[in-house]
């Protein structure tokens, strides 16, 4: 029974993984952010991404044209 349990957790973390390495590619193929301070946009390296903080739609980033912390939501891609 343990040893099914294991393989159970197991199999859940990699989806989780799979999940998230999918949303952040879709997120790279579609979508970047505005700075609402400068206007500058872009695509925050996948480092950034990953240990920024999360917040109902978007993300808060430092933006590396101004260097003000901001609360972003993504934008689609023209």
């Amino acid at each position: 029974m343990e040893d099914k349990l294991f393989w159970a957790a197991i199999a859940l973390l990699a989806l989780a993984i799979l999940w998230a390495a999918w949303r952040y590619w879709r997120f790279y193929q579609r979508e970047h952010f505005v700075c609402p301070q400068c206007g500058h946009r872009w695509k925050p390296p996948l480092g950034q991404m990953v240990f920024s903080v999360n917040a109902v739609e978007g993300k808060v980033l430092r933006c590396p044209h101004c260097g003000e912390k901001v609360y972003v939501e993504p934008v689609k891609d023209r």
